[in-house]
């Protein structure tokens, strides 16, 4: 340093002030002229560097949240929840600040300050304890065709989920339950049923956590369709030459409730079933056929029909009309009349007019101790 010369090496805002300069010898004491010193101190508010950050957890979880606050003079850091301070007054840190969170188990807004003698500013992190979603309200039929049943539903969610999954199976079946994902609306609608069968149904949400639980199981039954298939077992036996009865079995895919059967015979098989002869039944799986022609073939065909529409035909059944094997007699009964003879007597069956007349009866017996029949 040259002779009269002062430096000051990291000046502080304390280095301010009125400096003189002393010259002393054996003749006395002599004074400069007082020179003033002021030091610039750089002066930057406060803000955040490293501001905090909202983050979602699971229930129970733990977290640390860091705020970062820089400026000139260095502000002090703490965290507040509402209007209560979690750093101690006397533990302030300067700069940063990291708070540990443990066990968390409600969502709430943790508020970072940082002050300084230049001012005062916040920053506030949201900490969402992100749960599985609540069930959905029950799901609403809204529209039904055979095949298809369309529900809505109330999401159930304050919080907005990802996405919804409908759950499905035929009612009482003990199958697992099929699953439609994916679905982004509170509205669907469910295709590729049976007709005239009954299903339950119901809804879960899906967040950013998981899968919740289910609504309440929703029964819906789809609408009827015409029978997609004929009535089954159709056949028939002649009363009399010129009688018939018809007997079948409901469709093995009816669609829907059976309101009745059309019967349809001709003995011209050449002609088109539209211009055969036709009997409505309702209430009945069978049918009387009268004033038939005697020993002519019949063809004859049953419909099935909902009130949507009418279903198949079936196969032809064939049928001759012709005396058939009489009923049992009845009324049997036996009278001994003599150590060697036996008077039977018994009532004949019905017999169905002129072409159905019996000719005769065979009586077949055997011993009491013996297996072998005589007729």
């Amino acid at each position: 340093m040259n002779p009269g010369a002062l430096q000051i090496e990291m000046s502080e805002e304390s280095d301010q002030g009125k400096y003189e300069c002393v010259a002393t010898n054996s003749d006395g004491t002599r004074y400069s002229t007082p020179a003033n010193l002021y030091v610039r101190v750089r002066r930057v508010p406060p803000r955040f560097s490293i501001p905090p950050a909202d983050s979602e957890i699971m229930p129970g979880g733990n977290i640390n949240i860091t705020c970062v606050a820089v400026g000139s003079p260095m502000p002090y850091v703490k965290w507040m929840l509402g209007a209560e301070d979690l750093t101690p007054e006397d533990d302030m840190p300067i700069g940063r600040n990291v708070l540990e969170l443990t066990d968390v188990r409600q969502s709430n807004n943790y508020t970072c300050v940082a002050m300084s003698t230049l001012g005062v500013i916040e920053a506030v992190a949201q900490i969402i304890v992100k749960a599985l979603p609540k069930a959905p309200g029950n799901p609403v039929v809204t529209e039904r065709t055979a095949t298809s049943i369309t529900l809505t539903w109330d999401s159930g969610n304050p919080e907005p989920v990802s996405y919804y999954i409908i759950q499905h199976r035929a009612k009482g079946s003990e199958d697992p339950y099929k699953e439609i994902d994916g679905i982004a609306t509170t509205r669907y609608s469910v295709g590729g049923l049976s007709p005239y069968s009954h299903y339950d149904f119901r809804v879960a949400a899906v967040n950013t956590i998981g899968q919740g639980p289910s609504s309440e199981v929703v029964e819906a039954r789809t609408a009827e369709q015409a029978p997609s298939s004929p009535p089954r077992q159709v056949r028939g036996r002649m009363l009399s030459t010129t009688t018939a009865i018809i007997h079948w079995d409901e469709p093995e895919e009816p669609n829907g409730q059976v309101v009745g059967y059309r019967v349809y015979y001709t003995s011209d098989n050449t002609l088109l079933v539209n211009q055969w002869e036709k009997q409505m039944v309702r209430s009945a799986n069978f049918i009387t056929i009268q004033s038939l022609t005697p020993n002519k073939t019949y063809y004859i065909r049953v419909m099935a029909f909902t009130s949507v529409g009418d279903g198949p035909l079936s196969q032809d059944l064939q049928i001759i009309a012709k005396t058939g094997v009489p009923s049992q007699p009845s009324d049997f009964k036996g009278e001994a009349k003599s150590e060697t003879s036996i008077q039977l007597s018994w009532v004949a069956p019905p017999q169905g007019g002129p072409d159905n007349q019996i000719t005769g009866y065979e009586l077949v017996y055997r011993r009491a101790d013996d297996t072998e029949e005589v007729r």
